[in-house]
């Protein structure tokens, strides 16, 4: 399995996992549990000894079953492909016998053969033989007949044709047939488990649906899915280990590892930039602490929402301003204009960014599901609103400053009054140094037409109006003090944080604007972490 394979099937397991999770909210019923249980139902099944006998004992029916099937199918298909005598002798018999609903002998193969394993391997084998043989039949027939010719023609023996030219012309839809039996062989392996057995995964599943412990039928489904996909995938390896001249060009074009993809859509997103939000999202964690249970898992759910909202902000506002960043001198460097990522790798990782958040979103609450597409709708529009107002800093704080709220609402099940104050602080925080980010593109601005407060007031009005900004962000911090019990240590913090701000500002000059970046990276992720910390000290000591 290749890593864009692996890639793909994540980004599937991601759809997959979403779609569940909407259909159990939207059912609410005991019969369609949500994702999260029925796994940690799994990982509870897989440390019993039960799950691994059922497991295995299905494993070993299916390969059984295919292998049985394919040591007849595959001689017999090349037989009749190759040698037209035969073909006209067998084929008749094949397509007579081939339309007959296999399912149907289960009574007389079990009376034959009785309730053991033979029985419901002779039905898998049964069923799955004949797509074997057809595909097989189909491979050789299909194989131009010059290539047997000059075999001939060097003086090759019939042994000799077959094993050089045959035999490699039928196994690429032998395995195209044997990936496709393999969900077959689950099916029917299904069948004859739940109809006459005592073990094995399907008999656990009816066992489940018997003694209503509809959880535990999502854990057998959820396991007979890993072990289709288990020899699905191992065929894949087979084939492409058997099949090299089948896959030699696709590999060839496949010079960029995964590990360099993710380190550069994460280049693309700054993904670093993470710390000047992602601390306001955990003090709004540890506010909601004192009334509220934070568990392990909500945590994670709200890490995962943050990062991901974030995440997909990105991608799209370097899609969206794509043009104007290849126009900029400061960002033709960036990712999309330098060729360095598509504009359609680009999409499809704010596309999946965007899934994963409104995944992380449903794992939290109904509520936050729903909320989760006008959310998604503000990250996004942001990227638009410098077309049309100057006061697009403000819409970018907004965006951000939502994520206390989120944490609030996926914890309290509403906004607490010191989140909002929470939020107030942070969308002021950041409103406040995207004016100063955007002093340094003032003539860029006013040449395209884009609307700014430093290309419309200028640079002194601008950066007066980050000030109030930030003087707003540090007093909604202080007033924390009085609507929460914490303790001095978070005063003190605070003072701290004023002061980072105030150097910010002393770096920032309408007349010097050449450590914007220093203000920019270094001052404001140490105030981002410094609110955290403060809250967390204010809290607990």
């Amino acid at each position: 399995m290749n890593k864009q394979h692996l890639l793909g099937y994540a980004m599937s397991l991601a759809a997959c996992l979403l779609i569940w999770k909407v259909a159990s909210l939207l059912m609410s019923s005991v019969v369609l549990p949500g994702p999260e249980e029925t796994m940690r139902a799994l990982w509870e099944a897989m440390g019993t000894e039960r799950f691994w006998s059922f497991f295995m004992i299905s494993t070993l029916r299916v390969l059984a079953s295919i292998a049985l099937a394919w040591a007849l199918a595959f001689p017999l298909g090349i037989m009749i492909g190759y040698n037209r005598k035969t073909d006209r002798l067998v084929s008749p018999l094949i397509f007579l016998t081939y339309p007959i609903p296999k399912m149907v002998l289960l009574p007389v193969i079990i009376l034959l053969f009785g309730l053991g394993d033979l029985s419901k391997i002779l039905l898998i084998t049964l069923v799955v033989f004949f797509q074997i043989l057809v595909a097989t039949k189909e491979g050789v027939s299909g194989l131009d007949r010059k290539y047997i010719d000059s075999m001939r023609s060097i003086g090759a023996s019939e042994r000799d044709i077959i094993r050089e030219t045959v035999i490699p012309a039928a196994l690429p839809s032998c395995f195209t047939a044997l990936r496709i039996v393999t969900g077959t062989s689950i099916s029917v392996l299904f069948f004859a488990e739940t109809f006459a057995g005592s073990s094995g995964l399907g008999y656990m599943i009816m066992s489940a649906w018997n003694w209503g412990q509809y959880v535990q039928i999502y854990v057998g489904i959820v396991a007979m899915s890993i072990l289709g996909i288990s020899i699905y995938e191992a065929f894949t390896y087979l084939e492409r280990r058997s099949c090299r001249w089948m896959v030699v060009e696709e590999e060839e074009p496949t010079k960029v590892g995964i590990w360099d993809k993710v380190v550069t859509y994460a280049h693309m997103i700054k993904i670093s930039h993470t710390v000047f939000a992602l601390p306001f999202g955990l003090a709004a964690l540890v506010i909601l602490s004192e009334n509220h249970i934070i568990t392990a898992e909500m945590l994670l759910w709200v890490i995962i929402a943050i990062v991901a909202a974030r995440s997909a902000a990105m991608g799209f506002n370097r899609v969206i301003d794509a043009s104007y960043d290849g126009r900029n001198p400061r960002t033709a460097n960036r990712h999309i204009p330098s060729g360095t990522l598509s504009v359609r790798e680009a999409t499809m990782f704010g596309v999946f960014s965007a899934v994963v958040f409104v995944g992380a979103a449903a794992m939290l609450s109904p509520l936050c599901f729903l909320l989760s597409f006008p959310v998604l709708a503000i990250l996004v529009g942001y990227s638009y609103t410098k077309r049309f107002t100057s006061a697009s800093h403000l819409v970018l704080g907004i965006s951000i400053g939502l994520m206390p709220l989120g944490a609030s609402v996926a914890v309290a099940g509403t906004i607490t009054p010191a989140t909002a104050v929470l939020s107030l602080a942070l969308s002021t925080y950041i409103a406040g140094f995207d004016i100063l980010y955007a002093c340094q593109d003032i003539e860029f601005d006013r040449q395209e037409g884009l609307r700014s407060m430093p290309s419309r007031l200028g640079i002194m009005p601008a950066l007066l109006i980050s000030i109030a900004l930030h003087v707003i962000s540090i007093i909604g911090l202080a007033a924390l003090y009085w609507m929460l019990p914490l303790s001095p240590a978070y005063l003190v913090c605070i003072a701290a944080i004023g002061g980072l701000f105030v150097i910010e500002h002393l770096l920032v000059r309408p007349s010097d604007l050449s450590k914007i970046n220093v203000a920019f990276f270094d001052v404001n992720s140490v105030i981002s972490v410094m609110v955290f910390v403060a809250v967390s000290l204010g809290a607990f000591i």
